[in-house]
């Protein structure tokens, strides 16, 4: 029976990936923080809560004996005030560095981590840096950061960066669900201009792709560095309305331009070209599909 553990287990990815996992036969681990509320985790899950200090982390570590670390624990900012600098570059470079070091000593080698595509802005080559807010710069950050540890201490990796993603039960109020419940109660959404380019993933092909990922980490004993953009599909955020509307049968009450675009909007999300797919991974849920899901009963 494989091991893991999952940080970033009480987010609506990173449970759907515990509730994969443990479905799969894995013994899952989760080290959450403190006061995290876990009562939405799989029963079958071993929760460890444990602050960001190297101790702590050591400890959960030598308890859960992973086989592999599912990495998903981040602070997601779009826009930070100058207080929020701080506590973001603890919870996305200090944390995967206390991470990493702590599966070095325990002789933990495999780890799959999650990046974002807002590592690239406006740029057509996805080998390219320029990230689109301080989020994406400390997810960087990161990732620079695990490169030490591949290169000097052996740590094997598959960094998948997302872009956005949507499902059943998300909690995050992302635009899918946002405009499928303003399909349902008839109110009004005021929207930027909408000419802005949406990339979208279902969440459990997400989660497929984590698996997936780790299964190359199992293949092959030679230590990995690689990193793959899970793109879905796209359309601008006017075309996504309307699909919304026509698929549900609904009017939409959307005001467009009612809103700036956010400072450094992403108007065309960075190309995902053949070098940047992740081998065997094709998204299996349409939005179309998934769209009655997701309104739910009338």
């Amino acid at each position: 029976m494989r091991r893991a553990l999952v940080t970033g287990a009480t987010g609506f990815i990173g449970g759907r990936l515990v509730d994969t996992l443990v479905s799969g036969g894995w013994a899952v681990h989760c080290l959450c923080r403190s006061g995290s509320d876990t009562r939405s985790l799989d029963p079958r899950a071993v929760v460890h809560r444990a602050q960001a200090q190297p101790d702590a982390i050591d400890e959960a570590m030598r308890e859960a004996k992973p086989d592999i670390v599912f990495h998903l624990a981040s602070l997601y900012l779009s826009e930070h005030e100058p207080a929020d600098v701080e506590r973001l570059i603890a919870s996305n470079v200090l944390f995967t560095a206390m991470l990493a070091e702590s599966m070095c000593a325990a002789g933990v080698t495999r780890m799959v981590n999650t990046g974002t595509a807002w590592q690239r802005f406006r740029v057509t080559d996805p080998g390219d840096f320029n990230p689109v807010n301080l989020y994406a710069a400390t997810k960087q950050a990161a990732s620079d950061l695990l490169r030490y540890y591949h290169d000097a201490r052996g740590l094997s990796l598959v960094t998948l960066e997302l872009f956005d993603t949507y499902g059943r039960g998300d909690p995050r109020r992302k635009i899918v669900q946002l405009l499928v419940d303003v399909a349902k109660s008839g109110d009004t959404l005021g929207l930027s201009p909408g000419e802005q380019v949406i990339d979208l993933t279902h969440v459990d092909d997400v989660v497929d792709a984590f698996v997936l990922a780790a299964g190359r980490l199992f293949d092959d004993d030679r230590p990995r560095n690689e990193r793959f953009l899970l793109s879905g599909e796209r359309a601008t955020l006017r075309d996504l309305a309307r699909l919304v509307g026509d698929t549900l049968g609904r009017p939409m009450n959307i005001d467009f331009g009612a809103r700036p675009y956010r400072a450094r909007e992403v108007m065309e999300p960075v190309v995902s070209g053949p070098q940047a797919k992740l081998p065997g991974w094709h998204p299996q849920r349409s939005l179309v599909k998934s769209l009655p899901e997701l309104a739910g009963p009338d």
